[in-house]
């Protein structure tokens, strides 16, 4: 039998489709490169946007359209979790289903295709497709339940895999001669393990890990602001020759009033104090950052606040993403589908703002002596 898999979304869902591959493969089974030459195609799926939900169902229909082979579409993740809450089989799926064979594995049950006995605390990859760095799923889940978010009905509870189980599969990859690993998860942040007597957040983890693999430097996939404490800082003057320098620090917005209706625990202020600090123990660190435009009570005005805040505080790259409803959060709750009108005008603004804090970048990059 031969299995094609998709990715679309989060660098999570990238490490969770290379554990499927080599699931598949364990069962004697083969992953091929074109979804034409595959009996199965396996979709791991987002949907933290409507647009990353368009994206999975344009695949699939293009998949129907184009492969004689395929008899069937596995539709793993997070879009299937979504779809199966919000019994929105029906609306997106009865017609296409008719034509080309769908099921459905939401995240508690993601690999039982291949084997249902896989979980984060025993799971474990051996190399990475197509890339000269590992990533390393280190936990699951998240409880910030930011209104506008809604991974952390998605995805399972907090969980975090066993210190252990992280250095063996760390000990394989560096075997397979992979020596840069990226520290992945719904949100790193929150790994949480007892040991015994001995409690591992992720800075104790990542010490850990630097202090077994000498030849190893570690990347993280995202950190908030929250997470950024004097023990992190401290970790990163002591080890900041082996983390790899660059910080996706989600921000959403510079005006407070709706970073608190958002729910993100944090004012503007005391978000860039800590990338100050950041830089102050690298003084080349890169920082990207996350962008929500057209949140339901966003003022011109407090969009505005937000422009000129990324304007003056250097960021070397915004992804920025247009305000998605999405049903069962408390956003949506409260305000249903609604946009500002202009919103995409807001998004072509930043946009404009991020090619010349690109091309400003690059410049530094580029100097000479």
């Amino acid at each position: 039998m031969n299995y094609f898999v998709r990715t679309f979304g989060c660098k999570t869902n990238q490490y969770e489709s290379q554990l499927i591959k080599e699931l598949v493969e364990q069962n004697g089974e083969n992953v091929v490169e074109d979804y034409c030459d595959a009996d199965i195609v396996v979709v791991n799926s987002c949907a933290v946007t409507a647009a990353a939900e368009r994206d999975v169902y344009k695949f699939i229909r293009r998949v129907y359209r184009e492969s004689k082979k395929t008899k069937q579409v596995y539709l793993v993740g997070c879009y299937a979790e979504y779809i199966k809450q919000n019994n929105l089989y029906n609306k997106f799926f009865a017609r296409l289903a008719a034509a080309i064979p769908i099921k459905f594995f939401g995240n508690k049950e993601k690999y039982n295709f291949v084997n249902n006995s896989v979980s984060i605390e025993n799971c474990g990859i051996k190399k990475f497709f197509g890339s000269t760095r590992a990533y390393v799923k280190i936990q699951d889940g998240c409880n910030n339940y930011c209104s506008y978010c809604i991974v952390p009905y998605l995805r399972n509870n907090l969980i975090s895999k066993p210190v252990d189980v992280v250095l063996k599969e760390i000990e394989q990859l560096v075997k397979n001669n992979f020596f840069e690993i990226y520290f992945v998860g719904t949100n790193i942040g929150k790994y949480f393990y007892k040991d015994g007597d001995k409690i591992y957040d992720f800075v104790d983890l990542s010490e850990k890990v630097l202090s077994e693999f000498k030849q190893v430097v570690i990347l993280y996939t995202s950190l908030e602001p929250p997470d950024l404490t004097e023990k992190f800082f401290n970790f990163l003057k002591k080890y900041k020759h082996r983390i790899f320098p660059h910080f996706h620090i989600p921000l959403q917005s510079a005006d407070n009033k709706i970073l608190e209706e958002m729910k993100r625990k944090y004012t503007a202020e005391e978000y860039i104090e800590k990338i100050e600090k950041i830089r102050k123990i690298i003084p080349n660190a890169i920082i990207s950052t996350d962008i929500i435009v057209g949140y339901p009570t966003e003022t011109k005005e407090q969009f505005f606040t937000t422009m000129k805040f990324i304007e003056k505080n250097n960021f070397n790259w915004v992804h920025v993403f247009p305000y998605s409803a999405r049903i069962g959060t408390e956003c949506y709750k409260k305000y249903g589908e609604f946009v500002p009108y202009d919103v995409k005008e807001r998004v072509r603004e930043i946009n404009k703002l991020n090619k010349i804090l690109g091309e400003d970048y690059f410049k530094q990059l580029c100097k000479v002596g």
